[in-house]
């Protein structure tokens, strides 16, 4: 009897064992088949999205369309490439027109809703040209230049050593309170003028001619508007022809009213055949300021035209 029972006894070990066993390589099966379908199914989606990106960055290379898809931040950073792309390949527009030139200007300035020049001194065949060396929320320098054909605003060319351009006139806007008003507006006393040192300019102008230091200086006041000539006294310069000039211009053309000062100063270099023209006036808290070297009636008319 107990061999018998230990017969019986060993065959259902031997099944409980090998039962066991089945259920163990079963379920490794089970992991070993799960480990490659995950394998296999991070390959295909790695290959898809690699696909997508390189189909993408052709799309945004051809378009210059951005990706915003946020879930995909290797394609979002490829639309963007393709749009730095696409906009740096455009060329700036050329300006043949004064107008398009100063439309450009206040696209590009960051002070809000200021006036600049819009008249210039252009024989037929010139183009206007502009290159902004100071672009601050409070203050502007702008730079003009005769060009012999159309350019784009801040062109290269302008600047460059071995550029044709001329250079027409600089413009510069300031707050008021950073500027030494003292010598932008120097104090003249012309109320009480000796007759020896009146000239009648027309009118009903008077003009104070002084000469000190080898020079002589011709100077006036129209409205809050001082004017004054300055030349080198060995060249005989007519100051008074050129200051009637002036004032008969001002008869039909209006300067920009100046909330307390303007003064239009100019100056003749020794020889009298180059002449610097700086005309200077207060709007508001800014400082507005044009210098060129251009004869001062073409001055006065590009200042005649800010707006």
């Amino acid at each position: 009897m107990k061999k018998q029972n230990l017969w019986m006894t060993i065959p259902v070990a031997t099944a409980v064992l090998l039962a066991l066993t089945g259920c163990a390589g079963e379920q490794s099966n089970q992991a070993s088949t799960g480990s490659t379908s995950a394998s296999t199914s991070g390959e295909q989606t790695q290959t898809s999205s690699g696909s997508n990106a390189a189909s993408n960055s052709g799309t945004g290379a051809a378009t210059g369309t951005t990706n915003t898809n946020p879930s995909n931040s290797a394609n979002a950073g490829t639309g963007n490439e393709g749009s730095a792309v696409s906009n740096g390949s455009k060329s700036p527009s050329k300006l043949s027109d004064v107008n398009d030139v100063v439309k450009a200007l206040h696209s590009e300035l960051k002070l809000q809703h200021v006036k600049l020049p819009t008249s210039f001194p252009l024989n037929k065949g010139q183009y206007l040209g502009a290159n902004i060396t100071t672009n601050r929320s409070d203050a502007l320098q702008v730079n003009f230049y005769k060009t012999a054909e159309p350019v784009a605003l801040n062109d290269t060319s302008l600047t460059a050593s071995d550029s044709k351009a001329s250079w027409l006139a600089g413009y510069e806007v300031k707050p008021s309170d950073s500027l030494n008003q003292t010598e932008l507006f120097p104090e003249t006393d012309l109320k009480n003028i000796p007759d020896d040192m009146a000239v009648d300019l027309g009118h009903g102008i008077k003009g104070l001619a002084e000469g000190a230091a080898g020079s002589q200086y011709l100077t006036w006041q129209e409205g809050r508007w001082t004017l004054q000539i300055h030349s080198v006294s060995e060249d005989q310069m007519n100051n008074p022809a050129i200051a009637k000039k002036i004032v008969q211009y001002l008869e039909s053309h209006r300067l920009p009213a100046p909330k307390d000062k303007g003064f239009v100063q100019v100056n003749y270099a020794s020889g009298g055949k180059t002449v610097q023209v700086t005309i200077s006036w207060q709007d508001g808290k800014q400082t507005h300021q044009l210098k060129t070297s251009q004869v001062p009636l073409d001055a006065l008319d590009m200042v005649v035209s800010v707006k």
